[in-house]
């Protein structure tokens, strides 16, 4: 009995000592965070309400400093001076609680509104005083954020020419247009036109949607995990053309949808970013579906290029001409030259020079006469279209719908926050419904 006290007390003793030990270590790390912050007094706070980004960091961004946070506690600090969103992410119900005129909000979105379509509308988005989205016209554009480089563009790492295709469409029985896509529920209604379109020339249609194709077995496992390897680019390359939809219809929103067939040759079938041509190797680099009246008349042009190496490969220039007259848009060329040299295209530095260009901000707030806002202009996506008629009052696409209730919920969210009214999500509804209902949007 003496002995199974003993080893009981042994053990609580050991037990007590090691809480000691990390209650010392954890109050050892939040002084020494502590410490680091508190001897900077000055320094601006941001904070990503949604987390994202750089968290418990000071940053340094030129002459400007500044110290980027997840924790939500700061929202009451006086040094608190923007507070940064992850349009995913941003959600009705979990919103700061209170809305300070001198604390601006930045909205960090790269994705389409598929994934939010409360921020399609104006009303929304003016809640937001700077933003890094997709459009040219954002303070961080995101709008080639899908293409690693120039090089890459117009290297032949994975270039079959013309001739070689139309052999392989005899030997491997290729479709002469490609089609590879597993989000089957869109705004853009791609699969509409798809189906279409494949009454009138051969599509293989690997993926989830409109399948009648099977790939091969070294790339049909988690093929969504190979999309940029050596293996599935090579297979891209070998067909002629690849139908490149995007999933919502908005400009500048172009995604590898297209620059993954233009990096491996094989021509887009492009629909998506209205104003995508502005960035496009070249004049004749893809074939928009808007140029043409119909899926047949589309088909037929495909036809035409299909019996004509040479009229095909004008639009692999940025393959084929000498290598200094290979990209002739100016624009894109302009862009891809100001990113810094020898640091990667990745995600990560996207979201770092927004957080810095936030950090710059909000230290020169004293030299602007005004706060930017946000406007449709930074992220332009209007209401839906039949792809085929061009017609916005067809009802078979259930997205439609969507957009107009958002534009309530919207209108509603601008006035809740404005005058900092405490949201409950189902009233929120409620009222969202009711104003939809009586065509008060």
């Amino acid at each position: 009995m003496m002995a199974q006290k003993i080893r009981l007390m042994f053990a609580t003793a050991i037990m007590l000592g090691v809480v000691v030990i990390i209650l010392e270590l954890c109050l050892l790390l939040y002084n020494s965070v502590d410490l680091t912050f508190s001897d900077n007094s000055e320094i601006p706070i941001i904070l990503w309400w949604t987390p994202f980004g750089s968290d418990t960091q000071i940053k340094t961004c030129g002459n400007a400093r500044c110290y980027l946070t997840h924790n939500r506690t700061f929202e009451t600090n006086v040094r608190l001076k923007s507070i940064l969103f992850y349009g995913s992410n941003f959600r009705v119900y979990d919103l700061p609680n209170w809305r300070s005129n001198v604390i601006t909000w930045g909205l960090f979105h790269e994705e389409s509104p598929r994934n939010n379509p409360i921020l399609v509308h104006e009303k929304a988005l003016n809640l937001f005083n700077y933003s890094s989205t997709f459009s040219r016209f954002s303070n961080v554009p995101l709008t080639l954020l899908d293409l690693p480089d120039l090089e890459t563009l117009i290297a032949k790492t994975h270039f079959v020419s013309a001739k070689e295709k139309s052999v392989l469409m005899q030997t491997k029985n290729l479709a002469p247009v490609l089609y590879i896509q597993s989000d089957c529920d869109t705004a853009s209604d791609r699969d509409y036109y798809v189906l279409e379109l494949m009454k009138h020339i051969r599509v293989d249609s690997y993926g989830a949607c409109i399948n009648n194709a099977r790939l091969d077995d070294r790339l049909r496992n988690n093929y969504l995990d190979k999309l940029n390897n050596h293996e599935f680019l090579s297979f891209v390359a070998e067909y002629k053309f690849t139908i490149a939809f995007e999933n919502a219809i908005c400009d500048d929103y172009i995604t590898e949808k297209l620059w993954r067939p233009l990096i491996v040759g094989s021509v887009p079938i492009y629909y998506g970013s209205p104003s995508f041509k502005d960035w496009l190797p070249n004049d004749k680099s893809a074939v928009s579906i808007l140029d043409f009246a119909s899926p047949v008349t589309l088909a037929t042009f495909l036809h035409e290029l299909l019996r004509n190496d040479s009229a095909y490969e004008e639009y692999l220039s940025h393959k084929l001409n000498n290598h200094e007259y290979r990209v002739t848009n100016k624009r894109l060329l302009n862009v891809l030259e100001k990113r810094p040299s020898k640091v990667p295209n990745e995600f990560g530095n996207y979201v770092d020079k927004f957080e810095c260009f936030v950090c710059e901000q909000v230290q020169n707030t004293h030299k602007s006469q005004e706060i930017s806002i946000v406007t449709r202009r930074q992220y332009d996506c209007p209401l839906p279209k039949d792809p085929i008629k061009r017609d916005k009052s067809s009802k078979r696409n259930w997205w439609k719908e969507q957009w107009n209730i958002e534009k309530c919920g919207a209108k509603l969210l601008h006035h809740y926050v404005i005058n900092n009214i405490s949201i409950d999500v189902n009233h929120f509804n409620e009222q969202k419904m009711n104003m939809y209902d009586n065509n008060k949007c």
